[in-house]
């Protein structure tokens, strides 16, 4: 279990990961650099399954904007 100092961590890095990209028009690069970026964020919080959750619902979300154009 994380401590409550880490998982508001992970909240404000997820946030941020969103924030970045919910409002671009992603391309092929932006695609390959968001899956990086989400990547380096779940093995920050040592794969923990809270973090890919959390990791999951932000690319779901990226992906159904995506899908929506």
């Amino acid at each position: 279990m994380m401590a409550v100092r880490t998982v508001f961590n992970l909240f404000c890095d997820s946030w941020h990961l969103y924030r970045k990209y919910i409002t671009k028009a992603l391309n092929e690069d932006d695609l390959d650099e968001f899956i990086q970026e989400s990547g380096d964020l779940f093995r920050k919080y040592r794969q923990d399954p809270f973090a890919k959750d959390l990791l999951l619902a932000v690319t779901n979300e990226i992906e159904r904007k995506e899908k929506d154009k």
